[in-house]
This record gives C-alpha cells, sequence and structure tokens, in this order.
C-alpha cells in the first residue's frame, strides 16, 4: 500500500500551516515560550535533558496502568526507591574509579574524539580558538566545512548546541589547540553532579499499613472516568495528520475488503 499523505485525503500545505499557527498561537498565550520552546529559554536546557523526562517516568511505571490506586501508589514507590538506590551505587562506582563522566557522556565523547581523528582542522585564531573542520563525505567526491568557536561553544553542525556534549569537530579542534576537554564539557554532566543528583535526597521505609493514621478526607468516585466495559475508548487528545492518514487508510481498505466481498458472493450466487 502506498504511504498517504495529506495530499491525498485532501488536506495540503496550506492546511497544515494553519493548523500550526493556530497552535502555536493557542500556546503562546497559555504558556510563557521561554517554558516550551528550545529558541527561548537562554540556553539552560538541553533537548537530551529535557524531552526524556516524561519517557523515564513511564519506563519506571510501565505495567502499572489500570491497576487498583494502592497498588500504583506502592509500585511508584518502590520503583522510583530502587531507581535511586541503582543509581547512587553506580555513581558511588564511577567515583571509586575517578571517572569524570558517566558511563554514558563517557562513551559518547570517547567516540566522538575516535571520529575527530579523521578530520582535517584549519586553526585561525588561538585567542579566539576558532578553526575550520573539513571532512570527506564517504562514497562520495564531496566534502564538508564546519566552522568550530571553542570559546563561543558553538559549531556549524548544530549538535554541541543540542546536547552541550562536544561534537567530533570541536573535539577535533581542541586536539590542535592542545585544550583540556574537560573544560568544555558542562558541570551538569560530571560524575560529582549524577552522585548529587541520587544521594542529596532519600527514601524513608513505609510503616505497615496497619500502623497508618485514619485520614482527615473521603474519596468519591467520579461515574465520568468509570472505565467503559466494551468498545472503544473516546480520546481526547488533539489529532494530527498521521490520525488522518491512518483513517483514510483504513477507510479505503475497508472498502476495498467490501468490494472483494461482494463481488466473490456475487460469483457464488452464479
Amino acid at each position: 500500500m502506498p504511504l498517504l499523505t495529506l495530499n491525498h485525503i485532501g488536506l495540503g500545505n496550506g492546511f497544515l500551516m494553519r493548523w500550526r499557527h493556530t497552535l502555536f498561537v493557542a500556546l503562546r498565550e497559555a504558556i510563557d515560550v521561554n517554558k516550551w520552546t528550545f529558541s527561548h529559554d537562554g540556553g539552560h536546557r538541553y533537548g537530551v535533558m529535557t524531552t526524556n523526562i516524561s519517557e523515564a517516568i513511564n519506563g519506571v511505571l510501565k505495567g502499572t496502568r489500570r491497576l487498583p490506586i494502592t497498588t500504583i501508589v506502592s509500585a511508584t514507590f518502590t520503583r522510583s526507591q530502587n531507581t535511586f538506590r541503582e543509581r547512587e551505587e553506580d555513581a558511588r562506582n564511577l567515583q571509586q574509579r575517578n571517572q569524570t563522566w558517566p558511563n554514558d557522556v563517557f562513551n559518547k565523547i570517547v567516540s566522538n574524539n575516535a571520529l575527530g581523528m579523521r578530520h582535517t582542522v584549519d586553526l585561525y585564531n588561538h585567542s579566539r580558538q576558532t578553526a575550520s573542520v573539513t571532512i570527506h563525505v564517504q562514497h562520495t567526491m564531496r566534502s564538508r566545512t564546519f566552522r568550530v568557536s571553542l570559546s563561543e561553544r558553538s559549531c556549524d553542525c548544530g549538535q554541541w548546541k543540542l546536547s552541550s556534549i562536544p561534537c567530533s569537530y570541536a573535539l577535533a579542534v581542541c586536539r590542535q589547540y592542545i585544550i583540556d576537554i574537560t573544560g568544555i564539557v558542562p558541570e551538569c554532566y560530571s560524575t560529582i553532579e549524577y552522585a548529587l543528583t541520587y544521594t542529596s535526597g532519600f527514601f524513608a521505609p513505609l510503616a505497615d499499613v496497619e500502623d497508618w493514621g485514619e485520614p482527615n478526607f473521603q474519596l468519591r468516585h467520579n461515574p465520568d472516568r468509570r472505565i467503559r466495559s466494551c468498545g472503544q475508548d473516546v480520546t481526547t487528545r488533539i489529532h494530527n495528520e498521521m490520525d488522518w492518514a491512518q483513517t483514510r487508510a483504513r477507510q479505503q481498505y475497508q472498502a476495498q475488503d467490501g468490494a472483494g466481498t461482494s463481488a466473490q458472493g456475487s460469483r457464488r450466487r452464479r
């Protein structure tokens, strides 16, 4: 089946642009842009550290959906406590080995450094620590050049600005200027900060349920939140072009399947 696009379902780029503009205006009026856009956050948040928060929480709470509320609370507490304990032990082991960064950051820097050894670097200004880095595109005769400024922590590739971890081009320039790369990696990625994240707080053991005091509130059931016994749940999220394409494809498949069934029935009657 060919891939369906907005043009197949009668919605072109004009509709998509108007829909995005309407959504942006609504978000801008409801929430400050510095709280949900990278372009207005002043460089305080990085993509890897911001967009994965919800995925990390989903990973911890996976498998607890539609369980009794007491079970969900207990599972949330237990899994969070185990996660903090495992990360604390990992941070302690890293500090004993005198490793500067956690394993994910360390492996990324080692990989970029090995890749940067194959780049060609032309130095320009030692005081400003600027240079151009040339690479050869594999399986082609073309080459690409990127401008790097260590003093401004910038590179034309954009990877350094996105994650704040030096890219291979920046590490190649550091090697030519004989600069220690620990000075250009943010402190938030260090093993010390990693350890503080999971040791600054602590989880205390919970008392047995029999020892809990009487609550000063009463839980009331909301009939509007009742789980339907049959049928498909009604979703309240905003549908986008992916939903429209899937709906159109499903309708076409049902139409083709219905036509095929009718043809078979007519042949049988003959």
